[in-house]
């Protein structure tokens, strides 16, 4: 086991027994929530336009978030940070919108703010189920006293790459975190790779789900360097999803989630 790994393994303590961070069951997640932009190359001097919605199936557009939803936002294109971006409302989804002033590789991202509930006691056994919880996580929660709702919170966290004349430009620059506490990056190992970081950290052994524009989704799991690859048949427009579960320190606090998603088109990574 890697230090990383040792030191979240130590972090995610439930009850004396660890629950191994887990993505959210495909067919069980209600909505998948990502960036969209409305082309992934653009010429300079284009307006830009990138949808953030949330959708039962990807890649549609189906359920926009209201500007007061949003934590974090952030454009950079060929290295250099877009400041005059614009957010629009729209009933099925949130517009960025800038003007291309400059070249290169560009990566959108957004993240929402906390936000917190309960699940329903006739609700909770579906929902530890999706969280990934293991079966010892289930039975200390169902061994609490009466039949108590389960408190859960949640943060999202998007990302899209395009390109503005060419993909190139600002080589290096597209691989650093842009500070989500969890993301995927492009791996320099090649236009195929991402790598998974929780803290800006590579995480390994995270279960992954690739989806393409068909939606349906293909899992696999990030190796030692938190490397994730897409193999060579999957072609075009591709969306990488994970989940990471913070575990409460007794059955009855909080259970937090942070999702992330990053959609991209494969001829445009590099």
């Amino acid at each position: 086991m890697t230090k990383l790994s040792t030191t979240l393994f130590r972090k995610n303590i439930f009850a004396g027994t660890v629950l191994a961070a887990a993505l959210f069951a495909a067919p069980a997640l209600a909505h998948q929530t990502f960036l969209w932009p409305a082309k992934f190359m653009w010429d300079t001097g284009d307006k830009v336009e990138v949808a953030l919605t949330s959708a039962l199936a990807f890649p549609k557009l189906e359920f926009g978030p209201g500007k007061d939803r949003i934590a974090f936002s952030s454009a950079v294109v060929g290295n250099t940070k877009i400041d005059t971006f614009t957010l629009a409302e729209n009933k099925t989804y949130l517009n960025m919108e800038f003007v291309a002033k400059t070249s290169g590789f560009g990566v959108i991202a957004m993240s929402s703010k906390t936000r917190s509930g309960e699940i329903k006691p006739e609700d909770t056994e579906g929902y530890l189920g999706e969280i990934g919880a293991s079966d010892a996580g289930r039975k200390a929660f169902n061994d609490l006293p009466g039949s108590p709702a389960l408190n859960r919170s949640y943060n999202k966290h998007t990302k899209t790459f395009i390109c503005v004349d060419t993909c190139k430009g600002g080589a290096g620059e597209e691989y650093k975190p842009v500070g989500q506490k969890l993301e995927f990056v492009a791996a320099q190992s090649g236009d195929r790779d991402f790598v998974l970081l929780l803290g800006g950290k590579p995480l390994a052994g995270q279960d992954v789900v690739i989806y393409g524009v068909a939606g349906k989704g293909a899992a696999t799991v990030s190796d030692v360097n938190g490397l994730v690859q897409i193999e060579a048949d999957h072609k075009g427009v591709a969306m990488l999803t994970a989940v990471w579960i913070t575990l409460p320190a007794k059955p009855d606090g909080v259970y937090h989630s942070d999702y992330t998603a990053l959609t991209f088109k494969l001829a445009h990574t590099h």
